[in-house]
């Protein structure tokens, strides 16, 4: 097997886990938090960063290098998709390293050491909200990894709707929850 399609699957299967992975981490917490249990959602919102940190991050640098890596041994260079892939990633790994995760982990050191159940809600609310605009970002990058698209290709603009929806997500919030919980 050549090396470059062996450092393709590698990228490919290491994207799979980071984004699914993350996708998936994310439809729980929505679902706890959608049914009112608050000490559940605080525990997801606790693996949110926990894996962010321990699996996440780690894959994801190894996704970027190899993606970059790839991009350079494939001659693409300054291609559209290229370049806005890499800004993109740029953006969601300074929004996951930069606030996501340290707001996940202040959350839960709050939580643990106060009991504040409700002070904490909010802020993983929030940290869900962001997620939602984190994930948007990530789907672009595997559109525009998957159709390529030049300059004036208007497959471009469905990297860009999918922006746009995770970015719609986050405005619009998260919606408060189904069942309140018993004190």
């Amino acid at each position: 097997m050549e090396l470059y399609l062996l450092l393709k699957f590698v990228h490919v299967v290491g994207a799979i886990l980071w984004v699914g992975g993350a996708a998936i981490l994310t439809l729980l917490v929505v679902i706890l938090d959608r049914r009112g249990d608050d000490r559940a959602t605080l525990t997801g919102v606790s693996y949110v960063g926990l894996l962010g940190n321990k699996v996440f991050a780690p894959l994801g640098m190894l996704v970027i290098l190899l993606g970059l890596v790839l991009a350079w041994l494939g001659g693409y260079g300054f291609a559209a998709w290229t370049v806005l892939a890499a800004a993109i990633v740029a953006c969601t790994f300074l929004l996951g390293a930069m606030v996501l995760g340290p707001t996940c982990e202040r959350t839960v050191r709050i939580w643990e050491d106060t009991g504040e159940a409700a002070l904490c809600i909010g802020m993983g609310r929030r940290v869900l909200r962001l997620v939602k605009l984190d994930l948007g970002g990530q789907f672009a990058i595997i559109a525009l990894m998957v159709l390529k698209p030049g300059w004036t290709d208007p497959l471009l603009l469905v990297p860009a709707l999918i922006l746009a929806l995770g970015g719609f997500a986050y405005l619009r919030g998260a919606p408060a929850p189904a069942v309140a919980q018993a004190a």
